[in-house]
């Protein structure tokens, strides 16, 4: 049986294929579909096409995200019984068009203005919208993880799992460790950015091990952060991180 902590890998590599793959077809309706001579008069064809791939992805990345919950609890060994899953349902359609309008013909029109080239405004905007495809796409398997483990009795919270080359943001916050459920903490919502490739995995006891790099970076944010506090340490524990890559 693989470990935990196979599992969560595994289903974190799923999650990003998944992600990239939408992505992919995202980036096509953007340059087929957008123009970006007349960004007002094709949008929302653009939009509805995107809406779709996101949607489809969307649909995948929850089932994804139910079976990885299943088996992540078996190779933890917590057999009793496996709550209802709480499958994440569909980006309301005002939002998602906000986002695809802000990462698309408003990114363009502010780069022309600030004296880009067109084709330079279009690559930021088709940058901008392939990275917030990504977190459209993971935040479905986050929220059906988040929100099953928040109905199952046994699970403590979640952690945060990285991959091999996070961001130093999610870095530091993975370093936190598990979010364990409490009064104060149900609902609230760790902070995931555009291209963030993170997924969570749900904790049964404390003494479950931090999945992937969670306890080198804990670690290293101690190290780094001595008798600091606020930006001061968080700059530092990304020069810390910058600096053991380099």
């Amino acid at each position: 049986m693989p470990t935990a902590e196979q599992v969560a890998d595994e289903y974190r590599r799923l999650q990003s294929q998944l992600s990239g793959e939408a992505a992919a077809r995202v980036t096509v309706a953007y340059e087929t579909l957008l123009d970006p001579l007349r960004l007002d008069a094709t949008f929302p064809v653009y939009a509805e096409a995107v809406a779709e791939i996101i949607a489809q992805a969307r649909r995948s990345s929850v089932l994804l995200a139910g079976s990885f919950y299943i088996a992540h609890r078996e190779a933890l060994r917590v057999f009793d019984e496996v709550p209802a899953l709480a499958y994440a349902g569909a980006i309301p359609r005002a939002r998602l068009w906000t986002s695809l309008l802000v990462t698309g013909p408003v990114r363009v029109k502010r780069m022309v203005a600030r004296g880009a080239s067109p084709a330079q405004a279009a690559a930021g905007g088709r940058s901008a919208t392939e990275r917030a495809t990504i977190r459209h796409v993971t935040s479905a398997g986050r929220d059906t993880v988040r929100g099953t483990s928040g109905r199952d009795r046994l699970a403590l919270g979640w952690a945060r799992v990285t991959d091999g080359d996070p961001c130093y943001f999610c870095a530091m916050l993975a370093s936190r460790g598990p979010a364990y459920k409490t009064a104060q903490t149900a609902g609230e919502d760790d902070p995931y950015h555009d291209g963030c490739g993170c997924v969570v995995a749900p904790v049964y006891r404390r003494s479950d091990p931090w999945p992937g790099q969670a306890r080198e970076y804990a670690a290293l944010w101690k190290d780094a952060t001595a008798g600091l506090s606020g930006r001061d340490a968080v700059n530092a524990f990304r020069r810390a991180l910058e600096a053991r890559r380099s």
